[in-house]
């Protein structure tokens, strides 16, 4: 496939959001986008079923959860996304983002997937 025809990150992760035919929800859009970079089975991205619309650990946004575990053997890598994830949203908790009228969490989806990339160019092949 070229370079031109290649589908984003976030371009994949907004594809499974909300959508048929699973209807994913914003931590298992994260997960499904970066699946193959992560070894992640689709148990896995099942199983985060369960972290959406404000039911993550620590009450966090489903999306950004789902990228805390995705990095979470890359300590340099969480400071950096969570800075910058913060920057942009204001919040890290659903509550905090839908209670103060933040983005839509199809923006957090977005904003997770492109925060992901850019902290980490090598995603796109291996992160």
């Amino acid at each position: 496939m070229s370079q031109l025809n290649k589908k984003s990150k976030t371009d994949i992760a907004l594809a499974y959001f909300h959508k048929p035919p699973s209807f994913y929800n914003c931590a298992q859009s994260i997960y499904k986008a970066f699946q193959k970079e992560f070894d992640i089975s689709n148990d896995e991205i099942s199983e985060f079923a369960k972290y959406g619309n404000g039911k993550a650990k620590g009450g966090y946004c489903g999306a950004y959860y789902a990228a805390l575990e995705l990095l979470k053997d890359k300590p340099e890598l969480t400071e950096e996304f969570s800075k910058r994830f913060q920057e942009k949203s204001e919040h890290l908790t659903c509550f905090d983002i839908r209670f103060n009228y933040g983005m839509s969490c199809k923006n957090l989806v977005k904003l997770t997937a492109d925060l992901l990339e850019e902290i980490n160019p090598s995603s796109s092949t291996n992160l």
